[in-house]
């Protein structure tokens, strides 16, 4: 089959980039947005979707003999059916729950894992370079358990050198590690992590595997429940779905031993005044009044992507990361810390005379949006001697314009230094 066209050849089905043109002397300047690794951009089939329910189908699910409650019921299932087919053949419809966000659901499973799981002689193990959602957690659990919670490090301090320390990792992933959870793509600097050895190295102690794959899901086709992790999270926005809905898929029976996170209606087999029993499932963990409208605009947004290719997405958006790479390294004074493998779509830099917030407002000026500050990873900003990172992230939507008007931009920033 014919790889479809990227790019340019469908910015337009993308409303945000029509919308946000900036007209300055009498030029018009293109939106280039550069930034989909904070959050993608959403599809108009994934926009058209939403407002179609909300305006024939909205009810609240599982919760009504009529008409609107059901078909939003059909529809809200029809979207689990779809995320366990995304994630991998090997996934069933009863092993995905929806969240508020990736964030709340490594909440659930530390939180979780940390009560059904750990004592004082556990030892939980993560990479130090982890986003804040997969290390404050379990900093969190390992001090209500009274545990240890041990890190392996980086080799290397920038570019290809830069990677996950796997000899450390063997060293620390012992016969007392109860949990191992890393992220599949680091979201400041773009690497992918070692994921089968990290599996590998973990099941030999028969330790849990939580993955983070906020930053892989889009872009990597791989199924990573039959490789053997045992949970893994991710939020529909980065997929250019909406946000306010997460996902968290777990193995059976990882499900069945943690216990609920949020407490409410929906999640009860059972209520006296005497004490309650929850049900089982999914719904076990989606108290109260779920995104609903979200959940349709994210069947949408996997239907999109699964038009497309993941493959295809992330041939594309990592051809523009690493000639955009290339090219940056030409400039006076930038230093990159992303690795140039040619498969990360993320490339991390900063300007030597030039403070990446200051960078980023310049390049706002010429309407060119990328993030700079910490990217919720202190301890690995730290670790990389610097106070902030601008980062430059690709997608469907990216070409090869960005790259000439992004690299415009930051050589005249340097002239005027």
């Amino acid at each position: 089959m014919k790889a479809t066209k990227l790019g340019s050849h469908i910015r337009n089905e993308f409303p945000i980039f029509q919308n946000n043109k900036k007209i300055e002397d009498g030029q018009t300047k293109p939106f280039s947005y550069l930034d989909s690794a904070v959050s993608a951009q959403k599809h108009e089939s994934v926009i058209k979707a939403m407002t179609h329910h909300l305006e024939y189908d909205y009810g609240s699910v599982h919760r009504g003999a009529y008409g609107v409650s059901i078909r939003s019921s059909q529809m809200y299932e029809n979207t689990r059916i779809k995320v366990a087919n995304f994630i991998g053949k090997s996934v069933k419809p009863e092993q995905i729950v929806y969240t508020r966000g990736a964030t709340e659901s490594l909440n659930i499973l530390a939180s979780g894992i940390g009560e059904e799981f750990l004592n004082e002689n556990s030892r939980i193990v993560i990479p130090a370079a982890e986003h804040h959602a997969n290390l404050i957690p379990w900093q969190q659990v390992a001090l209500r358990k009274n545990c240890e919670l041990a890190y392996i490090s980086f080799e290397g301090k920038s570019g290809d050198k830069l990677k996950l320390n796997l000899s450390e990792a063997k060293k620390l992933i012992t016969k007392n590690t109860k949990v191992v959870s890393l992220a599949h793509v680091g979201n400041v600097l773009g690497q992918i992590n070692p994921i089968h050895e990290i599996i590998e190295i973990a099941k030999k102690v028969d330790a849990l595997v939580i993955l983070d794959c906020a930053q892989s899901m889009t872009c990597i086709d791989e199924d990573l429940f039959a490789l053997g992790a045992d949970a893994i999270a991710f939020s529909p926005h980065k997929i250019y779905g909406p946000s306010g809905i997460g996902v968290l898929a777990m193995s059976k029976e990882l499900m069945e031993r943690l216990p609920p996170f949020t407490f409410g209606g929906a999640m009860i087999s059972d209520v006296t005044l005497e004490g309650s029993q929850w049900t089982s499932g999914p719904a076990k963990f989606e108290a109260g009044t779920p995104p609903i409208t979200e959940t349709v605009g994210l069947g949408a947004a996997i239907d999109w992507v699964a038009k497309v290719g993941k493959q295809n997405i992330h041939d594309h958006a990592a051809a523009l990361a690493s000639e955009f790479l290339n090219k940056i390294q030409e400039i006076q004074d930038i230093e990159v810390f992303s690795p140039s493998t040619g498969q990360e779509t993320i490339i991390s830099f900063r300007h030597k005379k030039i403070h990446a917030h200051d960078l980023a407002t310049i390049l706002d000026a010429d309407n060119i949006a990328m993030r700079a500050g910490h990217h919720c990873a202190w301890p690995l900003i730290r670790f990389l001697g610097v106070d902030a990172l601008v980062r430059c992230s690709f997608a469907a939507y990216s070409d090869k314009d960005d790259i000439e008007i992004a690299l415009a931009a930051i050589k005249k920033a340097s002239n005027i230094t």
